[in-house]
């Protein structure tokens, strides 16, 4: 098991046990052991069980179901729980921002089991006569239970990615001399993945794959397999003949649109039987166009690649430094001197600090004595580790007027800062915008930062008029976040283009809190190609950071 997916069985463990009013103190271990192992960078199946009961928040007993769960995928605890819930009530737990204690009223005195018969409660406003649930609160509730319902069973780019990684290794290793490609939304690097597709070039069978076990055979339909992982994740595997590999790649890669447009633009020409998908566009007289590019929202995409004007899309190796990360002053897993050797390590030429600042006393935000602290911290670290250089920033809370979270003379003090709402997100869009466009005006706010707060699979994002947003930041030179964490990829890619019109950069920031989370970078990078960034209207891709004074 991987440590996010151990983490998530003490989360469930401790979610479970409040819902059976179990005792508080265990709950909270529990919690905490969530907290403290989702972040760990190194595997836990690679730790001795002395190196694991060293870790934060993780003592004998928590150290032996981490074990149980590493020898055989199950803990006893968790299991007894889950015997003692209805599975639907269970589910209710996954539904954001609706906790235990309410799953508990629903289910105990309302005889509500699942997730269905909960949002048919509030459509016949049956919950309000419940204590704790208002028709404010029930509105909210129906309103997340559909956001929910939409998204089940859709996966975040990551989680794809490693399926699709798996399947494909186990594609290859049991088909020799196979070609295999992810295609559909996966190769067009959407943010969130409905349907999960593979394609395979083979000249045989594909039984070999199929055991009943790691992947097993649901049914077969016109040269498409359907299958489940043992998680019970579908995937769609495609099956074509070697030499017609390319053909097939390209009409299964790129949007209905897409395609239908690019069939439109060379009626005459017949794209059927080729093994490399590079043959179809040298057919078709145009440059290649990158699978992110292939969506409806680029409806001249195919014209601009017949006359060569395609751009240059930003990659990985153009990022010059990493921005937005967290350190143990606040919330992260890894000291400063930690992250900035390990940032160094990886070739790139700055790193950006940015813990919570003091509003976010839930992430252990810095106090003004606690950041000039770390500013003294920052300035030895600097003279010791010259060339590379460490900025000193914050993550500063935008507070609910728009201003900033710290007083003018302290904010002057940071080369950078990174504005973000993390509060009170259930504004109207004419309040959240007027927030936002504040905040940006301040002359200290460099990059906003995570601009709608969305959770992909989880929470919307809060509404903004972006015509007010874009306006701000052009007239006062603010830079916006893509956060590449795969569970926010916020800003939404489709807005990126009229950011770009109007002259605003990009920074991809990956929101580390650990080491390990300074790769998410790579998802940033890959959801900013689908918006067109080219490297050289990414902030944080030049040699070294042009903060505004």
């Amino acid at each position: 098991m991987s440590n996010k997916e151990i983490a998530y069985a003490f989360d469930e463990l401790a979610n479970l046990m409040d819902l059976h009013e179990e005792e508080d103190f265990r709950t909270r271990s529990y919690r905490n052991a969530y907290l403290n192992l989702r972040k760990l960078d190194r595997p836990l199946a690679e730790m001795s069980d002395a190196e694991i009961k060293d870790i934060k928040g993780v003592g004998p007993a928590i150290a032996g179901k981490i074990r149980e769960l590493l020898s055989g995928g199950k803990m006893a605890a968790l299991e007894k729980y889950r015997a003692q819930t209805p599975p639907g009530v269970v589910e209710m737990l996954d539904v954001n921002g609706f906790g235990p204690k309410k799953v508990r009223v629903v289910w105990q005195e309302m005889g509500i089991e699942t997730i269905g018969e909960l949002w048919y409660a509030c459509n016949e406003n049956r919950l309000v006569e419940y204590k704790g649930f208002g028709l404010k609160t029930q509105a909210d509730l129906k309103q997340k239970l559909e956001y929910y319902l939409r998204s089940k069973d859709k996966l975040h780019l990551d989680a794809a990615d490693e399926v699709a990684d798996f399947v494909g290794a186990r594609l290859t290793g049991a088909l020799r001399g196979a070609f295999v490609s992810p295609v559909g939304e996966l190769r067009r690097r959407c943010p969130v993945v409905e349907r999960l597709e593979l394609l395979v070039g083979y000249n045989g069978e594909l039984d070999p794959v199929f055991d009943g076990q790691a992947l097993t055979l649901e049914k077969e339909e016109n040269s498409a397999y359907y299958a489940r992982l043992e998680n019970n994740t579908p995937v769609i595997i495609h099956r074509c003949l070697a030499e017609e590999f390319g053909s097939k790649m390209f009409k299964l890669t790129g949007s209905a649109a897409f395609i239908d447009t690019f069939v439109k633009a060379a009626p005459e020409l017949n794209f059927k039987g080729m093994r490399i998908e590079q043959e179809v566009f040298e057919k078709a007289g145009m440059s290649w166009i990158a699978p992110e590019l292939r969506e409806p929202e680029y409806p001249d995409i195919v014209e601009h690649a017949r006359q060569g004007k395609l751009p240059a899309l930003i990659t990985e190796q153009d990022i010059r430094g990493i921005l937005h990360v967290h350190t143990t002053w606040s919330d992260g897993l890894h000291t400063l001197r930690e992250m900035c050797e390990y940032v160094r390590n990886l070739g790139y030429n700055y790193i950006g600090i940015t813990d919570h600042s003091q509003s976010a006393f839930y992430a252990n935000g810095l106090k003004p004595d606690r950041v000039l602290a770390q500013m003294a911290e920052i300035d030895a670290l600097n003279a010791e580790m010259a060339p590379f250089r460490i900025y000193k920033g914050i993550e500063s809370d935008i507070l609910n007027d728009g201003s900033l979270d710290y007083s003018d003379d302290l904010l002057a003090q940071f080369d950078f800062v990174i504005a973000s709402v993390h509060s009170n997100l259930k504004m109207s869009r004419e309040k959240a915008t007027e927030r936002i466009v504040r905040a940006v005006e301040n002359p200290y706010t460099t990059i906003l930062g995570h601009p709608t707060g969305r959770l992909l699979l989880s929470r919307e994002g809060y509404p903004l008029d972006w015509d007010a947003v874009f306006d701000a930041c052009a007239r006062h030179g603010v830079s916006i976040e893509l956060n590449a964490n795969p569970y926010r990829l916020d800003i939404d890619w489709t807005l990126i283009p009229e950011a770009l019109k109007r002259g605003i950069k990009i920074s991809i920031n990956p929101d580390a809190h650990s080491k390990d989370g300074v790769h998410d970078i790579r998802y940033g990078v890959m959801v900013a190609r689908k918006g067109g960034l080219e490297a050289e209207t990414c902030f944080n891709a030049a040699e070294l950071p042009i903060f505004k004074r």
